[in-house]
């Protein structure tokens, strides 16, 4: 049962998203839900005669704070009628809103972002939200695409391999895996022997979901010729799956970025939410 979840908003239109889906994870979980919005106050210029701010650099820092005030108001309105959902404004001086949100993120059991799927090039500023959730505060962080809308909870698919990064994902996401009807954790094979390899780790990891009321089963799909992404993806959308689960980052950050790994193929083009752990 999830208790905390936190809401970073990197001001761009992907937010409502996050919101919308925040708000129903919320009510399900009965689950108290902080939505964040950060004013980015950089320091003034040090190393010049005099180091006292300029009355045009305050004003302009009040103008700011004014601006995110104004957004948090509008969220408040919209959002009167869902108890347990605050809105807050922190303001980032010494540390940027990336590293703000990680430091945030330690009191919650989940983030939710709004993502930017079907865009040519991430959002810079939700692309540093997710790599400073992910890695700085190791939270559990849900991508939301721009246009969700809740579409039932019928199935959720875990993209398996037997490495720490799936497992952890598949533990995060329980609270989530409850609440669909079944799921399907799926391994991608790039080598067609490994189609018939017996597995020794899937029956107990079934087993042991089966003991959290998670009606699970598992899946063998061949990846030979596709990245493992169009071919999750793919499935995802064929059983019309509400949400995927995938291990972040198997490599690298810098690595997995450069190759077009898992983790951007999915933040890019993935239709439906995704929960990434790492």
């Amino acid at each position: 049962m999830l208790k905390d979840i936190l809401v970073p908003l990197a001001d761009s239109s992907t937010d409502d998203a996050a919101i919308r889906f925040a708000i129903e994870i919320g009510r399900s979980q009965d689950a108290r839900v902080r939505i964040i919005e950060t004013v980015y106050l950089p320091p003034p210029a040090i190393g010049t005669p005099d180091p006292t701010p300029r009355p045009s650099f305050l004003a302009a820092q009040d103008a700011q704070r004014k601006e995110a005030s104004g957004r948090a108001a509008r969220i408040r309105a919209r959002i009167t009628e869902h108890p347990g959902i605050s809105v807050e404004v922190h303001e980032a001086v010494t540390e940027s809103p990336a590293e703000l949100a990680a430091r945030l993120a330690f009191s919650a059991d989940m983030v939710i972002l709004g993502g930017w799927s079907g865009f040519s090039t991430p959002d810079p500023i939700g692309l540093a939200l997710f790599n400073a959730l992910l890695f700085d505060a190791g939270r559990p962080v849900v991508v939301v695409p721009p246009h969700w809308r809740p579409s039932g909870n019928a199935c959720a698919v875990v993209g398996w391999k037997d490495t720490p990064n799936a497992c952890r994902a598949l533990h995060a996401a329980i609270p989530l895996l409850q609440q669909v009807q079944s799921v399907q954790l799926v391994e991608i094979c790039r080598y067609r022997d490994e189609m018939d390899v017996a597995d020794t780790v899937m029956p107990s990891l079934i087993e042991h979901l089966h003991r959290w009321g998670i009606a699970a089963s598992a899946i063998k799909l061949p990846g030979q010729h596709r990245r493992s992404s169009e071919v999750l993806v793919d499935h995802a959308n064929a059983v019309k799956a509400s949400l995927v689960v995938v291990g972040g980052y198997g490599h690298s950050r810098l690595r997995e970025w450069a190759v077009s790994g898992m983790t951007r193929a999915l933040l890019l083009g993935a239709a439906i939410p995704v929960l990434y752990a790492h």
